[in-house]
């Protein structure tokens, strides 16, 4: 059904633009009811060309509002129905109407989204044209985006965002740009019949562009990974939070969808537009590819490191994996029970204090580079010396010594690590291992086979970052180990709220059920202790127990779990 704005309408608009004063008066109201019936307006001078436009120009063209000033309307016309288009408009009088007529618009992604055009011309405002164009829902050959359908795709949402945050920038206004990861999103989906899929997409596009500046800055970049633009005031957690809320009301009752955001800052001082838009870009592909993590703060960075950051980070690491020129700090996880050191974390710390990233995003970025495995048997090499050291002083609880799953993956790596281990006996009293998920962790079952090889050597396993995502659950199913580490943010919810609680409660009964261990990270203050104790966790890790330390024996009157 064609659903245009009626001669009656801009009767109502002819009264309205009766004087030049009473639209300046009455400007906000004007758009308000013009809104009512039409989801874009334009402005066009005696050439035709663009001077005033509102409505959602960056979802259908890619373009942001301003970025249409001074272009030909004809630009936004299908080739086919240009000239046609421009002939209407051509003969239009003075305080004359254009009736409602149907035209074909050329959207992004090649799209021809039919739309019914209806207007006016008056002499007051020196022969513009102003114009209406109401979307039709659907057309002969494809479906139109709409409000409650397609997002922009990840070139398109880069070039609007881009676009949009330059913008801001100009005016001496700061956004950020978020990125949303939606575990097993494309999986839940498949199984979802049309209707259901179609009302899903849906709900989700909705509250992104409730908080997306102009409401057309949100993109789908991946299968699971979505972005937008927003205000420095909003909360990315809220709009992870409406997400899954709004989500539910599409699903199963017995099915439930997991956001997780990433937020840059984008004021983008002293960056060009090009530039933003390479950032962007280079941040998206690292978030789909890093299990929803960065490496970067902000587009400067992100630019720097596309830059420059590369060539300079493949030879940092290179040279510190060959030399061993960065140092390990430990830091204690603790028996909830007895209040005492059960073992240590070693974390690793760089000394080149003209980094500025943490140690986190240089560890994701010598994934993302492939360097990781290097710098990882540096870390195990270090970590036995120091710890050889140590116990030579006194016992020690044991240590656990992070591993990457890319690492884990790696055939020359493991041959290399087994023949480490094997130079000193007794070694699988002292050290143990922790696999960390900042990458993708793909080949599960061949990863649980190197699992088992260094277990069958007595070294106990630790799955790092449980409960993260969807995929944990994955990861526990497919790797025997030892012990799982509950993430940070999971604990943080678990601590604010009863339905928090309860979840964290269930996931260490299982754990508990499977024969398993379990350590909360994030334990800072006596309160979170205590609430992780009576969630069934046994050990905790955190600043409540000790920040990482140089010299683990400054817990030595805390000790436990010694031999």
């Amino acid at each position: 059904m064609v659903v245009g704005v009626s001669s009656m309408d801009f009767g109502t608009m002819e009264a309205l633009v009766a004087s030049k004063s009473t639209i300046a008066a009455d400007r906000n109201r004007f758009l308000k009811l013009a809104f009512c019936r039409a989801d874009l307006l334009f402005e066009l001078d005696r050439a035709r060309q663009i001077v005033f436009t509102a409505g959602a120009t960056g979802q259908l063209f890619g373009v942001i509002e301003d970025r249409l000033i001074g272009t030909p309307f004809a630009d936004l016309i299908a080739d086919e129905d240009r000239d046609a288009v421009e002939r209407r408009l051509a003969e239009v009088s003075y305080d004359g109407r254009v009736n409602d007529s149907p035209v074909r618009l050329k959207a992004m992604k090649g799209r021809r989204i039919l739309a019914v055009l209806a207007g006016y011309r008056t002499r007051e405002f020196e022969d513009h044209y102003f114009l209406a164009v109401k979307i039709v829902l659907g057309d002969e050959s494809v479906q139109p985006t709409t409000e409650d359908d397609d997002l922009a795709d990840e070139q398109a949402f880069g070039h609007i965002a881009a676009q949009r945050i330059h913008q801001l920038s100009a005016k001496g206004e700061t956004a950020k740009v978020s990125l949303i990861k939606l575990r097993k999103f494309k999986e839940l989906a498949e199984t979802l019949g049309k209707g259901e899929r179609h009302s899903l997409f849906t709900a989700i596009s909705r509250v992104l562009r409730r908080y997306a500046i102009g409401g057309d800055t949100a993109g789908q970049i991946d299968s699971e990974s979505f972005g937008l633009v927003h205000g420095a005031g909003v909360d990315p957690e809220r709009i992870t939070r409406e997400i899954e809320e709004a989500a539910q009301s599409a699903l199963p009752p017995d099915v439930s969808l997991e956001a997780r955001a990433v937020t840059l800052d984008a004021s983008g001082a002293g960056l060009t537009e090009d530039q933003m838009a390479r950032a962007l870009v280079h941040s998206m592909h690292q978030f789909c590819s890093s299990n929803a993590k960065l490496t970067v703060r902000s587009l400067t960075e992100a630019l720097d490191e596309l830059a420059n950051g590369t060539v300079e980070t493949v030879k940092y690491f290179q040279d510190i994996s060959r030399s061993g020129d960065f140092d390990l700090v430990f830091m204690p996880i603790c028996d909830l029970r007895l209040g005492k050191v059960h073992h240590f974390e070693a974390l690793s710390r760089f000394r080149d204090d003209a980094r500025t990233k943490s140690t986190f995003q240089m560890i994701s970025l010598a994934e993302n580079l492939n360097l990781i495995a290097g710098f990882d048997m540096a870390v195990v090499s270090k970590a036995i010396d120091q710890v050889g050291a140590f116990n030579a002083r006194k016992p020690l609880p044991s240590v656990a010594v992070n591993l990457s799953a890319v690492s884990l993956a790696s055939d020359v790596f493991i041959q290399k690590l087994h023949k480490l281990l094997d130079r000193t006996p007794g070694l699988n009293r002292r050290i143990m291992f922790e696999m960390t998920e900042s990458a993708e962790i793909a080949e599960l079952p061949r990863i649980n086979k190197v699992i088992q090889s260094l277990r069958g050597k007595g070294y106990r396993f630790s799955l790092d970052d449980f409960g993260a995502g969807s995929a944990s659950f994955d990861y526990l199913n497919a790797f025997d180990v030892d012990i799982v580490k509950f993430d940070g943010p999971v604990v943080r919810r678990a601590c604010s709220s009863k339905r928090g609680h309860d979840l964290l409660s269930t996931m260490a009964r299982m754990c508990v059920s499977s024969g398993l261990q379990t350590v909360a990270e994030m334990v800072e203050d006596k309160a979170i202790a205590n609430q992780v104790f009576y969630c069934g966790i046994d050990y905790g890790q955190g600043w409540y127990f000790g920040k990482p330390t140089a010299n683990p024996f400054e817990f030595e009157a805390n000790f436990t779990g010694i031999g």
